[in-house]
């Protein structure tokens, strides 16, 4: 398995070079509210933009989850709390080795 990943992650790796490579034209970067200009390269401003994109996703989705997570967490502790009350009655009224 870590192979594959390994193999995915150069391949992707390669993808990323060979796009940065083929799209090295200067492109002027202006932010609506701001008055500020920024040169840089087409590759950069568009793995910036899949960066913030795929950060904007991991936080939404992280939001998303947080009511399932509670519900993990608590399952947890019922779980837990049981486990501890049937331990408690198998050793006070368990049977006597018979």
């Amino acid at each position: 398995m870590k192979s594959i990943n390994t193999f995915i992650a150069g391949v992707i790796a390669v993808l990323i070079v060979l796009f940065a490579v083929s799209n090295r034209e200067l492109v002027v970067v202006q932010v609506w509210p701001l008055p500020y200009q920024i040169s840089m390269g087409l590759y950069a401003v568009i793995l910036w933009a899949v960066f913030i994109g795929f950060l904007v996703g991991l936080i939404v989705a992280w939001i998303m989850g947080s009511a399932r997570r509670r519900e993990v967490r608590e399952n947890r502790r019922r779980i837990r709390d049981l486990e501890q009350s049937l331990g408690r009655s198998k050793g006070l009224g368990g049977p006597s080795g018979l």
